[in-house]
Parts: structure tokens; sequence; C-alpha cells
């Protein structure tokens, strides 16, 4: 342990009302208050006096190191400011922490899973910022100074994506910035989201016929309304042994299937021959014989290539910026994307993601799925927030464009039909057992869910029961 080192305490605060409270690796306590606040502190500090272990840390920081066994949570905030992120630690290593964005002097703000944005207790000083910057960066073996002064690279730690704006003049030398996004451990199969009334149990249903069937799906919304989280959640309904080609700018998406290949755009290199974007990934997925191609987000030229590719047969999962599905539809079809008519006939099922203010806080949902067929957008599932309640507004499976699917599929609609049913069924009753088997939703083993649902759907299918 180096003489000097500086040691931080993360101390509680009196708050009215935490509207949860819980620990992170009882090493930290969390409140999350009403009024949007993320409260977190070192949880030996609900044992052992603040002025005593401030002393404690007072010596440490003089050099002078106690030689006595010492508590595994003293040793661990020594260890996050010799070894670690400092002061970050404790957002982390919190799983319900999804971004962390942070100013050198002003609090630090979070998104939570559950919660959406929140103010955190956490101001870090210009200096100790910049350490955590300079940590991350070297660690990843990339470089942060005046000259390159905006990186974005993947720390290995926590296989988390780090975009910096360092101190130069770009930002006239007046801040550090750091936004931290971060990897679910277990991400959010299609029975959290219907646990937590993101998604209805019908609407999980037809997404599930749409996505084994290999019709495209673009999830549409604004910053922070769940689309990596539904698009992840979307691809634990892939048929288990499909080959999956997912693209992305940060490591984000999990394919839980054996046929993965995973890509990860290449654009913060100083030679331009050596940036490897979507565009060109895109072309490369095409090239193979992957049943679906899946795109983070695409924003401009890439979706016409993604577009393109269903053409081939691929089936496809995507995300894209807007405020409504009107809006992307325009944009698709505008400069610069242009998605040629005959591509976009086939960009059938457009999920709408919004966020909703609640008593118990701000939750996103599935607000609208939107199917698009014949040149006109029709809704079939909406949630209407009065009521709580999800409804099906037209029978989905009356378009068009399904009898193409099942067509295509050597199928009578009728038999979409049938299966639906059996898929509705599936999920109700699979739910049910994994959540007595496990506790809860978000403990179900991803990587183990499309096996589970397909080998039951198929037995249903066949009339041998669930």
């Amino acid at each position: 342990m180096a003489v000097g080192v500086k040691v931080g305490i993360l101390k509680p605060e009196a708050v009215d009302k935490c509207v949860r409270s819980y620990f992170t690796k009882k090493l930290y306590k969390v409140c999350i208050t009403g009024d949007g606040r993320y409260i977190i502190y070192d949880a030996i500090l609900d044992e052992v006096d603040v002025e005593r272990v401030q002393r404690f840390f007072d010596r440490v920081s003089r050099g002078e190191f106690p030689g006595e066994k010492l508590d595994p949570r003293i040793k661990h905030i020594v260890d996050r400011h010799v070894n670690g992120y400092g002061l970050l630690e404790g957002l982390l290593m919190d799983d319900d922490v999804v971004d962390v964005f942070a100013i050198s002097g002003v609090p630090i703000s979070i998104v939570h899973k559950e919660y959406g944005r929140l103010e955190t207790n956490i101001v870090l000083e210009e200096e100790d910022l910049i350490e955590i910057i300079l940590r991350a960066s070297n660690l990843a073996g990339k470089g942060v100074s005046e000259r390159r002064p905006i990186p974005s690279f993947i720390e290995p730690r926590y296989n988390s994506r780090f975009s910096v704006v360092y101190r130069s003049d770009i930002n006239a030398r007046g801040y550090v910035a750091l936004d931290i996004r971060k990897q679910p451990p277990n991400p959010w199969s299609i029975f959290r989201l219907i646990d937590l009334n993101t998604i209805s149990l019908d609407m999980a249903s037809f997404l599930w016929l749409m996505v084994k069937y290999k019709v495209p799906i673009m999830v549409v919304g604004e910053l922070f309304t769940g689309k990596t989280t539904t698009i992840n959640s979307l691809l634990s309904l892939i048929p288990p042994d499909s080959r999956v080609f997912t693209i992305e700018d940060a490591p984000e998406l999990v394919a839980p299937t054996r046929y993965w290949i995973r890509t990860i755009t290449r654009e913060d290199v100083d030679n331009p021959q050596d940036r490897i974007g979507v565009f060109q990934l895109i072309k490369i997925a095409v090239r193979m014989s992957v049943d679906y191609v899946i795109v983070g987000e695409v924003r401009g030229e890439e979706a016409r290539e993604w577009a393109q590719a269903i053409l081939l047969g691929h089936g496809g999962l995507t995300s894209f910026h807007s405020a409504t599905v009107e809006a992307a539809l325009l944009r698709l079809k505008s400069p610069p994307i242009e998605v040629p008519d005959q591509a976009l006939r086939y960009l059938n099922v457009f999920v709408k993601m919004e966020p909703l203010e609640t008593e118990e806080g701000r939750l996103r949902r599935i607000a609208k799925i939107y199917l698009y067929d014949e040149g006109r957008t029709h809704l079939a599932y909406t949630y209407d927030p009065a009521k709580g309640e999800f409804g099906r507004v037209i029978n989905p499976l009356n378009l068009p464009f399904i009898d193409r699917v099942a067509k295509g599929h050597g199928l009578k609609t009728e038999d979409l039909k049938v299966e639906l049913e059996a898929m509705r069924e599936v999920l109700a009753r699979t739910m049910e057992e994994l959540v007595e088997n496990y506790g809860d939703t978000g403990r179900i083993p991803f990587r183990e869910v499309p096996q589970i649902i397909y080998s039951r759907l198929d037995r249903a299918l066949k009339g041998g029961g669930f």
C-alpha cells in the first residue's frame, strides 16, 4: 500500500423516506428517495461511528497502516482508492445501475434499471475524476490527453464502455466528463419484462412469433427508454441453435446461442483506414450464412444496409432513436438513409418505448407496437397509463404481411394462429415455474431461456403438453 493514499468515505445522509433500500455486495447501502435521488454510503457506517472510521483513514492518508486484521469492508474502501475507481466503485458494482455520468464538481447522475435517471450524493473533484479516467484508459491500453481528448473504450474490469471528454481546447478546458455504459451480468429475459409490466403476455407472445419467423423488429424510442434492454430480452426468444451476428459500438447485447458472432465497431483510431464501422460489419454479416443480423442501433445509412440484409432472408433486430414511429419511418425513407421501398415493405414490426412517471418512480414501457404493411402503419397493441393496462387494438395476424410470412415458411396463416396461442401458454406456464425455482424473474438464467421455451413449444405443438 502506497504512502499517502487519499481515501474518501461515502457517508449516509438524512432522508425523509426511502422508496427502496438495498445492499450492494454487502459493502454499500443504497437508498432511493421519492424525489429522485440515489444515496449510497459505505455499509460499515451502519455499525461503526463515522468519526472513528474517519480517524482510521486519516492515519492511512499519513502512511500509518495498522498491522491488525482489518474488516473486509475497510479493506475494500482502501483498495478502491489504490487499485480501483475510487468513489465510483459502488456504482459500478450495483447491478441495477446501467449508466454513470460524471462531470467534475457536480453530483454524479446515474440511470437505474427500475427508477430511471437519478442524482447521486457523490461529487468528484477534477483531480479525482482525472485519476479514474487515466487508470481506466491505462487498463484498456488507450491514451487520454489534450491531443486525444474524446476517447471511447471498453474497460476490462467491468467490461463497460467508458466515453471521455477530457480537459482541452474543445471544451475551453473548463471541465472533465465521463460516461460509463455498463454490461449487465445476467441480462433481462422476456420473463423479466413481463414481470415488471414493461410488456404484456400477449405482446410478448406476438413478438416471439415474429422473432421465430425472422420478421425484422425495430425498437424505437428516445434516450434511456429501454431500447437495448428490450432488444436483449427479444434475443432470448431466438431459436437456441440459430446463428446470430451482433454489431454494436459498445458490448451490451448478449445472444444466448452457441453460434454467436459478436462484433464491435472500431472508430477511436488515428488512421482512418483502421476504422471499422457499422456499415462495414453489416456487409460482413450479409456474406455469412447467419440467421439473424442484430445491430444495437442504426443512426444513418447503415439502416439502409441492415434493411437490405433482411431481403436476403436474415432475421433482424435493431433500435432507432426517434420520438415516434411515424418520425422513424419518415427518416428511413428520406435522405441520407433512403431505404428502398422493396426493403421497407419488409420492415413490418415497430416497438415503441416510452418512459412513464408513476407514483413508484420513472418506469419504462413498451407503450405501443405498430405494424407497417402496404405503406400504412397499424397500431396493434397499446398501453393505457390511466388504467395501467395493455390492450390489443387489432388482430395482427389478420394483416396481409402475415400471409407472406406463412407462405415463406411453407405454412398457412391458421398455423401461425395456433402457434401464437401455444406460445402464450408456454410463456405463462414457464414463467410461473421458473419463478418458483429461482424466486425472482431477474435471477432466471438468461442463456437457458431459449432452450427451455422452444423445447416446451415443440412438445405443445405436437400435442404432448407443456
